[in-house]
């Protein structure tokens, strides 16, 4: 988190950068970001369920078969939810920069001292989430990709030393009007947004990783192979639902984001294990976004409100589908993947 105190404090978006969010019409305070009276009045009686930001914004599978069988309208009975690496990994870094963030530093300035704290941090981490962590193993041997579970935990241990050297770089530079981590907000002890659903179509409360109202800044906590331009809608979902209850503007979306692992197309770099650092992204949450997270949204209402479940994707739309929550029901019900997505 001091990654973001810092990298906000150094570039000043809403400072340099404020054009962007100038002349922005969909307020979530606005009718324009409303959504349609017909899937309002099924809110209001109870035909459909109301969606999370993430149940919006989450589009890992082209179809939304995924969200039809969480929400819609006719889902069957008795689908489970498959744990896989890269969803165990994503919680595990998750809790774990959580963690760090609302921990007291150490008083000793130094490097040595910030790598000794760190190493404590992180065996004393691996013991209380020991059930999570062997799990995590036992699923290492079912990804197609390359992935090693002991070298995540000791990526997580080198982010977490540099958030702590971080925090001591901030009292450096800190100024009066700097943004200050006491500016942020719900940091494990999570923020509730309560929109009214009927209005925006988000079910309250809705509770980003992190908000800084000050800044008018929302922010959210990923994890994954890679960055995925959905990501964005999330914080823009967020943003929308706080402006509908206070209208007070969030005009900029932040994704601290964690690489879990990392995968060279040249199979022979397999056991290559380059150290990878959390990457922060500043975004102005402007008309654009705003507009996609709308259309997005009134996309998921009409998916769930159907009678039917979405069709598979195509064969060349399949790749997430080894990874999915949904994958054991959805080859139950006739999927077909090749012999290794399928194990």
């Amino acid at each position: 988190m001091f990654q973001i105190v810092n990298i906000w404090n150094l570039t000043r978006p809403d400072k340099e950068m404020s054009d962007r969010i100038q002349d922005i019409n969909f307020r979530g305070y606005h009718s324009d970001a409303f959504l349609t009276g017909e899937f309002a009045r099924k809110l209001s009686i109870k035909e459909i369920k109301p969606l999370s930001v993430s149940d919006i914004a989450d589009r890992y599978c082209p179809k939304r078969r995924d969200l039809y069988l969480i929400k819609g309208s006719n889902r069957p009975p008795g689908r489970t939810e498959q744990a896989t690496w890269g969803r165990i990994a994503g919680t595990l870094a998750e809790s774990y920069m959580e963690n760090i963030f609302v921990c007291q530093p150490c008083q000793d300035k130094s490097y040595s001292s910030i790598i000794s704290g760190g190493k404590c941090f992180k065996n004393n981490f691996a013991t209380q989430n020991n059930t999570q962590l062997g799990k995590l193993r036992e699923e290492e041997s079912k990804e197609i990709e390359t992935v090693d579970s002991d070298w995540f935990l000791r990526l997580l241990d080198y982010n977490g030393r540099i958030e702590s050297g971080l925090s001591f770089l901030h009292t450096i530079l800190k100024e009066e009007e700097s943004l200050d981590i006491t500016d942020i907000e719900s940091v494990r002890e999570r923020f509730e947004i309560k929109p009214n659903t009927q209005q925006i179509g988000i079910n309250s409360p809705a509770k980003p990783d992190f908000i800084i109202p000050k800044f008018g800044i929302v922010g959210d906590i990923k994890s994954g192979k890679e960055f995925e331009d959905h990501f964005l809608l999330t914080c823009t979902g967020y943003g929308l639902a706080y402006e509908n209850q206070h209208k007070k503007d969030i005009n900029w979306g932040v994704i601290y984001f964690i690489p879990t692992r990392y995968s060279f197309a040249t199979q022979s770099l397999s056991e290559t294990k380059p150290l990878i650092l959390a990457q922060v992204y500043i975004f102005a949450i402007d008309n654009n976004l705003r507009e996609w997270f709308i259309s997005v949204r009134d996309e998921a209402y009409n998916i769930i409100s159907k009678s039917e479940i979405p069709g598979f994707p195509s064969e060349m739309e399949r790749k997430g589908c080894r990874s999915c929550k949904c994958k054991t029901y959805c080859v139950g019900d006739g999927l077909e993947l090749d012999n290794n997505e399928n194990q």
